[in-house]
């Protein structure tokens, strides 16, 4: 018995290796990485023995903190979306906890700023902390930011002073 040997049949299937292959050589979108910036432009310059400040720890709903930017599509109220594209550079919370530091510092005029889990080379006058609610962006033209802060003074504990504050239409910059 003959073998079967149709040269149609080698061609057609190359073809399809061909295709299979160039299909695989496709390209990935391009990923974009951002990091929060300070809102001041201004750093501090304040005398070394200015304020003594610690910030952190902080906590973040779980849904954020994931290196792709969470969206909240314009007007909805449950609907997020996760943008695949556009990632934090070294984590939400890690980005937050860095803006957040270098505003208070500016703001107090004051370089003695520490952030979260560093240690505190001197003794604090106070310490900060953040429980984030919600921080998202909304329809790409304003951010929603809902947040407990307890301000303790002193190192070893203090007193807690803690500040609510909610901010319904969004406005950005206006929390640090």
């Amino acid at each position: 018995m003959k073998p079967f040997r149709h040269p149609a049949i080698y061609r057609v299937a190359a073809i399809v290796a061909a295709g299979l292959a160039a299909g695989c050589l496709g390209s990935s979108p391009r990923i974009n990485l951002y990091t929060m910036n300070a809102v001041s432009d201004t750093r501090a310059t304040g005398a070394p023995d200015g304020l003594a400040i610690s910030v952190g720890p902080i906590r973040v709903p779980r849904y954020l903190d994931r290196p792709e930017w969470v969206t909240r599509p314009g007007g909805s109220t449950s609907r997020l979306e996760v943008d695949d594209v556009r990632r934090w550079a070294g984590g939400f919370q890690s980005n937050v906890l860095s803006a957040l530091g270098e505003n208070i510092g500016a703001k107090l005029d004051t370089q003695q700023v520490v952030v979260y889990p560093a240690q505190t080379p001197f003794v604090l006058d106070y310490r900060i902390g953040v429980d984030f609610h919600a921080f998202e962006g909304v329809g790409g033209k304003a951010v929603m930011l809902r947040a407990n802060w307890v301000i303790r003074s002193g190192s070893a504990g203090g007193r807690p002073l803690e500040w609510v504050l909610r901010d319904p239409q969004g406005h950005r910059g206006w929390w640090f």
